[in-house]
């Protein structure tokens, strides 16, 4: 699998919670300047696949391997070095600054510093700078709209330094410029050369803005290859088709 470039791929994994199988023998490759949507429906195992990504659980057969060495073999610290998770809207208890939180990113290096290093506050003020956000440095998050919120959770993940940035539907609660700006954004880390996925309800959007769409039904991957010529109608009816459809 690692031949084609890859450098987070899982080979014939496998999952089950309890007698029900999640994912049936799933391989593939993510990329470094590549942006990669995962698209199914509700079940079909997103969730489950990128917490075997994440390294968050361990597949019940096959193999995940991050930068030539099996998953298990890292530490969760060196992991987060690599690896940078962007949740759906979050919203903390506590009105953190934005600095803060973006600062947060850099418990990976300083885990129980009471204050972040010189290299951490620069780290934190670059990504800040990079996603032209640094006129929010010192507002409460939680005062924040849903687009500002995702920028800063994504300047999070560039502040915590990995490679690749794993997002959860970074469109939910975004309105169409949002959306437009976000994914702009997506598009030039990508071209700096970090490796991008992230699942989307939104296939339309997805087809004119990612390089490759990995669509999963039923904990299989239905269909890998370039978002353009996969999401369109006559393949996305066969991804959403309801299963009693499916099995007449």
């Amino acid at each position: 699998m690692n031949g084609d470039g890859a450098i987070l791929w899982m080979e014939h994994a496998g999952f089950h919670r309890g007698r029900r199988t999640v994912l049936h023998d799933v391989s593939l490759g993510i990329r470094t300047g590549e942006m990669t949507a995962l698209l199914g429906p509700n079940g079909a195992g997103k969730t489950t696949l990128l917490r075997l990504l994440l390294g968050l659980a361990r597949p019940d057969s096959g193999q995940v391997w991050l930068d030539g060495k099996p998953m298990v073999d890292w530490s969760r610290r060196e992991v987060a070095r690599r690896i940078a998770y962007v949740p759906q809207g979050h919203v903390p208890l506590f009105p953190y600054s934005v600095r803060d939180i973006v600062g947060m990113g850099r418990l990976a290096e300083t885990p129980f510093a009471p204050t972040l290093h010189e290299r951490d506050r620069e780290a934190v003020t670059h990504a800040l700078a990079e996603l032209s956000i640094i006129h929010l440095a010192t507002r409460p998050y939680t005062e924040l709209s849903g687009g500002e919120r995702q920028a800063v959770l994504l300047a999070r993940a560039l502040a915590q330094g990995g490679r690749i940035l794993i997002l959860d539907e970074p469109e939910t609660g975004l309105d169409y410029g949002q959306k437009l700006r976000l994914y702009a954004l997506l598009r030039r880390l990508a071209a700096q050369g970090h490796a991008i996925v992230a699942t989307t309800h939104d296939p339309v959007q997805a087809a004119g803005i990612f390089d490759r769409a990995i669509l999963l039904r039923h904990g299989r991957v239905m269909a890998d290859g370039p978002a353009a010529s996969l999401l369109v109608p006559s393949m996305l009816d066969q991804l959403y088709v309801p299963q009693q459809q499916a099995e007449n």
